[in-house]
């Protein structure tokens, strides 16, 4: 049984770390211009506490026989793996299999991108840094990965960006692991691009640290290198953690430390984005998977019909085919959080109607239709029109009235001809081209 204590509950495995804490101010307004960049270790990925029951520098000490007391630094530790007669081959080799090992098993895989799933829809979120070489936040969030100095030519790339700074699993000479592999990259750091950009990036945004704990060594060189390199320039950050605050080298830093769970933290600063209306809530992608296959099962219906006999089903089709497209595209965007802006939903509606106009003035009626369905999808997004309209499930060229069912269409279909007679006569002459049963289907495109 769970003992609830405040708002979160005390013995369970999942809830126990929900802490409550005070949002900053600083962090939302941040977040809501743009100018929030999460920095993430870790403990947000494969080594949670939730993923593995151990993590790979455990592992590895373990295989080595190095006592479990026995402080050693991580580098050190795979520096001491590589020259055990196993090299960095093997070593890359481990990375691999835990990595895999974690993919191949469909609850590891969704305890391990908790936290990438909850922060991919917060769209004002542009930027992440890294030190984690897994792909979860390119396969997550949508994000276009930054690791070697070539691809700084691309920096204007649009959409999200995750900046790798010890290297992606991807690219697997990219990866920064041993003793020699962190001198190399902190000296890079120093003097190349990537640390040029690196500081540019945190010396104008608010940093969130995630997936790192009070005694990783990982982070405190990440700290002390930013420390020593921005001349005691760098803003305030935060850091959130379930780490003991009680470590005196943190209380020197110029940051803040939020004790909570970092997904749970996201969670929050979610909830307070959606009630100032800075994005739409996660609960409308339930409603247009909803509305999927709602107006799948209306397609299907619809596709039984003779278009030779009833030619104006070939609008009705088309209209179906883009909603079903429209759809599906906010369902596969949602982890770049594309949907989520309403502003940008907007941006689109008022495009699709201007293209509308010039294809009905081309008399090019299949793709009005298509583009009637595909503005009722993103209608269906915002939640005040969707109320006020519904889901509208068939169409008839020049119809004023929406059509919700079946019974209906065939009703109203009866006075196509009349209610739009350039389009029907274009159905009729397309029609005699097709035998019973074939349906025409309307690409994703407008030519």
């Amino acid at each position: 049984m769970h003992k609830h204590n405040e708002e979160y509950v005390i013995d369970c495995a999942i809830c126990k770390n929900k802490i409550p804490f005070e949002l900053p101010d600083e962090v939302f307004n941040a977040c809501k211009v743009g100018k929030l960049i999460i920095f993430a270790g870790a403990g947000i990925s494969t080594e949670a506490i939730n993923v593995f029951p151990f993590t790979l520098y455990e592992d590895i000490k373990r295989e080595l026989n190095v006592g479990k007391d026995k402080k050693i630094s991580f580098p050190a530790l795979m520096t001491q793996y590589c020259k055990a007669s196993h090299g960095r081959k093997e070593l890359l080799n481990k990375i691999n299999d835990r990595i895999d090992y974690i993919k191949s098993f469909p609850e590891l895989y969704r305890q391990a991108t908790e936290f990438h799933r909850e922060l991919s829809t917060i769209h004002q979120i542009r930027e992440i840094i890294t030190t984690n070489w897994d792909s979860f936040f390119e396969e997550e969030c949508g994000t276009t990965p930054f690791v070697a100095p070539e691809d700084f030519a691309f920096w204007d790339y649009p959409g999200r960006k995750v900046f790798k700074i010890h290297g992606s699993i991807n690219n697997l000479g990219s990866i920064i692991a041993t003793e020699e592999d962190y001198k190399k990259c902190y000296k890079d750091l120093q003097k190349g691009l990537i640390g040029s950009n690196l500081k540019l990036l945190l010396a104008t945004k608010t940093v969130i640290f995630v997936g790192y704990s009070f005694g990783d060594d990982d982070f405190n060189k990440i700290y002390q290198y930013l420390q020593k390199e921005m001349k005691g320039i760098l803003p305030h950050s935060y850091i959130v953690t379930l780490s003991d605050e009680k470590d005196i080298k943190f209380k020197k830093l110029n940051s803040t430390i939020i004790k909570t769970d970092a997904t749970y933290f996201i969670s929050v600063l979610k909830r307070r984005l959606v009630e100032k209306q800075q994005m739409l809530d996660d609960k409308e992608y339930d409603t247009i998977l909803n509305g999927l296959s709602k107006i799948e099962n209306a397609h299907f219906k619809l596709s039984n019909l003779d278009i030779k006999r009833k030619p104006e089903a070939i609008f009705c089709g088309s209209y179906q085919d883009g909603v079903i497209h429209s759809f599906e595209r906010m369902l596969q965007k949602r982890n770049t959080g594309e949907y989520s802006h309403l502003c940008n939903i907007e941006s689109k509606i008022d495009s699709y109607f201007r293209l509308r106009k010039v294809f009905l003035k081309r008399k090019k009626y299949f793709d009005v239709a298509y583009i009637d369905g595909y503005l009722t999808g993103l209608y269906c997004f915002i939640p005040e029109l969707r109320k006020k309209m519904g889901l509208p499930l068939y169409y008839v060229f020049g119809s004023k009235s929406d059509i919700f069912n079946y019974k209906d269409y065939l009703r109203v279909s009866k006075k196509a001809k009349s209610l739009h007679k350039s389009s029907y006569k274009w159905a009729e002459k397309k029609a005699r081209n097709y035998k019973k049963g074939i349906v025409l289907h309307h690409t994703a495109f407008l030519l």
